[in-house]
């Protein structure tokens, strides 16, 4: 199971709009996954692997969890 992070209100408010599910599954979705910073749906987080996602880009260094749940 992938561990999510749901998209903050405000930054929805201020997009109007969910990202496509990382894994192509035709979901759209407010979760994703922190360390990877890949948009993923709720079905797909609980029948894949952390392993299985790539990060959005080679240089992407993530904050810890808690610094973005404090952010």
């Amino acid at each position: 199971m992938i561990p999510l992070v749901e998209e903050s209100k405000d930054l929805f408010e201020n997009f109007r709009v969910y990202e496509n599910c990382y894994f192509k599954c035709g979901n759209k979705t407010k979760f994703w996954h922190w360390r990877t910073n890949q948009p993923i749906c709720k079905p797909c987080a609980k029948k894949h692997k952390v392993s299985e996602v790539e990060k959005c880009s080679p240089s992407y260094k993530p904050m810890t969890k808690n610094e973005y749940l404090k952010s």
